[in-house]
């Protein structure tokens, strides 16, 4: 209950070192632009489900493990901005330009295993079990995301340059253009709208790909700018490839971290699928409605490893820390009034998807879906443990204990999921309750790993030789 006593406590932390005032000044510009992303994404899949059932449906398994491959690489570039908030706090500002350029040449090279990949996307979708018609859209909308992962990779290693310093909100501006030229020529590219073709799933990726080069360009004029190369050295554009291998060995950890963040839910469809349309259906619309609404807590955690970062390079462990205890109290005054809605009041968000060609399979999945929001909450509530614990550390370097804590409990979550479905014909409650125990052994070998301190005596811009 709120009384006196917890008011001053919470006016006594709003304004102390790495208290809600401080946290949230840098969250909260990450927080919408996460956000914006995920409702763009949110709104391009609403246009796909009033266009067809099967676009829709062949979206999001498609778009998943799209996601799921970029954020290795997404992570890899983007974990420049722990770099620089070390470099920001020991005041080795030169550092950080230079360091932008090595992220950018890294996206290069990423986006050419991201083209490879997309030459495999037939051998990769008939492995589904899907029908042929989905598998046929599937291929289509992969390719074309692939094709657009160099402006993608580069603009999110660029934001770096100014989250890594807490200046988000400039990432912010940037990343609202490019979500509403992306929504725009959703629009006009899937309807074939205003004298645009009609491109159906495939338009939904090229505007995704339009609205990446405008952030690229974007990010690019403003990185440069005379008053930026002064400061921080922009314009030294020399590869550096000690720095690159560094980069790699610290970034590719934490790529490998959000590859199988996500790539856990794109296994899940794809396993899912394999029960049949409506099934696939009503987890698809569940996993959209829980990536709009989860965003928050991903800007959360990026904060972390920010402000983490940045008294680490300051020799301030125990300022550091505090972070952590900031964090979870902001993530959990959002995540537990977001549970309540999704146990108590779930018709709002079923609601938008009432529309179009889905509206008869929306009505007949509906159940399906209040119960699939009840297991969301449970996982919602544990992974912001999780997230918030292993951001800290990942903001100290602890890439590689995270590395191998998702590898491992990936194969003990993807193979009972495959077994209950494939070998015991179990239904789809039955996989979604090994999501639920994924999630406890996430929050609990984060949580742990935390508690070792160990994170407080890594220093990545050591190990660089700054």
């Amino acid at each position: 209950m709120f009384n006196l006593k917890t008011l001053t406590l919470i006016k006594k932390r709003w304004s102390a070192t790495t208290g809600y005032s401080e946290f949230l000044k840098i969250a909260i510009p990450l927080i919408v632009s996460i956000g914006a992303w995920a409702l763009q994404s949110y709104i391009g899949r609403l246009f796909l489900a009033w266009y067809s059932n099967t676009a829709y449906v062949a979206s999001v398994p498609a778009g998943l493990l799209n996601c799921s491959i970029m954020d290795i690489f997404i992570g890899t570039v983007s974990y420049i901005d722990v770099f620089i908030s070390q470099y920001n706090g020991e005041k080795n500002y030169k550092a950080i330009g230079p360091s932008v350029w090595q992220s950018i040449y890294l996206s290069f090279f990423s986006s050419l295993i991201i083209l490879f990949i997309a030459f495999f996307s037939k051998n990769i979708f008939n492995l589904t079990g899907h029908p042929q018609e989905i598998i046929f859209e599937e291929i289509k909308y992969f390719k074309v995301l692939c094709y657009g992962a160099f402006p993608y990779l580069s603009a999110s290693a660029i934001a770096g340059f100014y989250s890594g310093r807490g200046k988000t909100k400039t990432t912010l501006i940037v990343n609202l253009a490019g979500i509403i030229l992306n929504i725009l020529f959703d629009y006009f590219l899937i309807f074939g709208n205003c004298g645009f073709p009609e491109l159906g799933i495939e338009g939904a990726g090229i505007a995704t790909i339009i609205s990446s080069i405008l952030m690229l360009t974007m990010f690019l004029l403003l990185i440069t700018s005379k008053k930026n190369n002064e400061l921080f050295n922009t314009r030294k554009f020399k590869p550096d490839f000690n720095f690159i291998k560094r980069l790699i060995k610290f970034g590719f950890p934490n790529g490998i971290h959000l590859f199988f963040d996500l790539f856990i839910f794109a296994f899940f469809t794809l396993i899912v699928g394999t029960l049949g349309t409506l099934e696939l259906s009503a987890t698809n619309m569940t996993i959209s409605i829980y990536s709009l609404f989860y965003t928050p807590v991903a800007g959360c955690g990026v904060t972390t490893s920010i402000i983490v970062g940045y008294y680490l390079g300051k020799n301030k462990a125990s300022i550091a820390q505090r972070v952590v205890k900031t964090a979870l109290h902001i993530v959990y005054a959002y995540i537990i009034p977001l549970a309540l809605i999704y146990i108590f009041i779930p018709n709002i968000l079923i609601h938008p998807f009432s529309k179009g060609s889905e509206v008869l399979i929306t009505e007949q999945i509906k159940p399906t879906i209040i119960i699939l929001l009840r297991f969301i909450a449970v996982f919602t509530l544990l992974e912001s443990s999780s997230i918030i614990f292993s951001s800290a550390i990942k903001g100290a370097g602890d890439t590689s204990f995270v590395m191998k804590t998702l590898l491992t409990l990936f194969v003990f979550t993807s193979i009972p999921m495959y077994l209950v479905i494939k070998v015991f014909k179990m239904r789809l409650y039955a996989c979604w309750s090994i999501l639920i125990v994924y999630g406890i052994m996430l929050t609990v070998s984060f949580y742990l790993r935390y508690k070792t301190n160990k994170w407080k005596r890594m220093r990545i811009a050591e190990s660089t030789g700054s």
